[in-house]
């Protein structure tokens, strides 16, 4: 039996609602910052004055960094992405999960077609909570089982997109996927 093609596979991972705890702490705490707000209304206005600036400075550079990126890429795609790959040997569900999921995290406004050897954290900007996120979410979509993970023979070694791509790929499919 053949797989369905990667192209129609499912277009986002579907994340669960949050748990009824976790949504009691965001009250509690937005509870606390209303009552420090009432308080400190000049002090906290000024903290969160210069905190919005710095970071609206830092999301500025970033989109610069991004679409300069972008345009040295100008006319690349996931086509090329894939070729780069051995796709005989790699789940194509891996591959555009990876591709599709790394890509959007990066931003929304501009679209930074991806390399095999871009590296996660210089070259993309991922922290390690990121890729923990974001692998979920490939693992999802390319219905890869995310269990022992730490029996991967590249568990700790990720680096790069193509590392990613062959982690999962090293992953067992799930039970019907």
């Amino acid at each position: 039996m053949r797989k369905t093609a990667s192209r129609f596979m499912p277009p986002v991972a579907v994340r669960p609602p949050l748990p009824w705890s976790a949504r009691c702490v965001l009250v509690v705490m937005a509870v606390a910052f209303m009552a420090v707000f009432w308080t400190h209304p000049v002090g906290l206005g000024g903290a969160l004055l210069a905190l919005g600036s710095l970071g609206a400075v830092l999301s500025r550079r970033e989109a610069l960094r991004l679409a300069r990126m972008a345009q040295g890429r100008a006319g690349e795609s996931i086509c090329q992405f894939a070729r780069s790959l051995d796709c005989r040997r790699v789940d194509t569900w891996v591959v555009r999960a990876v591709y599709e999921e790394v890509q959007r995290s990066l931003s929304e406004a501009v679209t930074v077609p991806l390399r095999v050897t871009d590296h996660l954290q210089r070259d993309l900007q991922l922290d390690a909570e990121d890729l923990d996120d974001l692998i979920a979410d490939m693992a999802q979509r390319a219905q890869r089982c995310l269990a022992h993970t730490s029996g991967n023979p590249l568990f700790g070694k990720v680096t790069t997109v193509g590392d990613l791509v062959e982690f999962l790929q090293a992953q067992p499919r799930l039970v019907g996927g």
